[in-house]
């Protein structure tokens, strides 16, 4: 797909991979041409987000049924019209692949998952929210910490399956579209940290089923050993599969 398809005004998604884990920004399209995509400035605290030489990025463009990716971009912040937008530059037309075919590997695993309520604010949280001040940032942009943490609520969840860039979960506690959250999930490098965001959900009406919710969720930070754990798991698979095969 080339990028000056991409209808003005549409999400696109920036993944940057920053030491040991991989954050995900999201920002509206203004402007695009063959090589280069400009997005509304990516800002938090009052101070737009600075990427760093050594960043590794990818943007991410979900049209319907498909999947658009470009690896290895650069980034920058410029003006169009005297207003701050960030720019990528491509390196390639990039690679497309259709959603019901990204990998994603069955974990079923219980996990606790964990949550921010604040007062005065609506919604379930993975981090602190701007309005009490940032908590959770990326690296190097400098935002001010509050003077306190919230204790987070933890409950109950199963991890049906996980892919590079998204969990589906079981829980009985109710979360509503866009809501947050945190967990670990178990793996031979450790406990990986998450945190993700619903982005579907749907009420089970099996009676058998253990848990009364399930949620499609995208990962908005990660830890970079994900790949590598879901890389394992299919080769395990596989492996298996064969020698029954055999």
């Amino acid at each position: 797909m080339l990028l000056e398809k991409i209808p003005l005004g549409k999400t696109l998604e920036i993944y940057v991979d920053r030491e040991e884990y991989r954050y995900r920004l999201v920002s509206k399209v203004e402007d695009t041409d063959e090589r280069r995509v400009c997005v509304t400035a990516i800002a938090a605290g009052g101070r737009f987000f600075k990427f760093e030489k050594e960043d590794r990025i990818k943007l991410v463009y979900r049209d319907q049924e498909v999947i658009w990716e470009w690896d290895k971009v650069r980034a920058g912040l410029a003006k169009i019209d005297d207003t701050p937008v960030h720019y990528f530059q491509i390196v390639d037309k990039g690679r497309t692949f259709n959603r019901r075919n990204a990998y994603r590997v069955k974990l079923l695993e219980e996990i606790t998952l964990e949550y921010y309520l604040l007062s005065g604010e609506r919604g379930k949280f993975s981090e602190v929210p701007m309005s009490a001040g940032e908590i959770v940032k990326l690296e190097k942009m400098h935002i001010i910490k509050p003077a306190y943490l919230p204790e987070s609520i933890k409950v109950k969840g199963m991890l049906k399956d996980v892919s590079e860039n998204g969990v589906g979960l079981y829980s009985d506690e109710k979360f509503e579209i866009g809501d947050g959250m945190f967990f670990e999930i178990p793996s031979p490098y450790g406990d990986l940290s998450m945190k993700a965001q619903v982005i579907r959900k749907m009420k089970i009406q099996s009676s058998g089923s253990r848990f009364q919710y399930y949620y499609g969720c995208v990962l908005t930070q990660s830890d970079r050993k994900l790949l590598r754990f879901i890389f394992d798991l299919q080769r395990e698979r596989l492996k298996k599969q064969r020698e029954m095969e055999g």
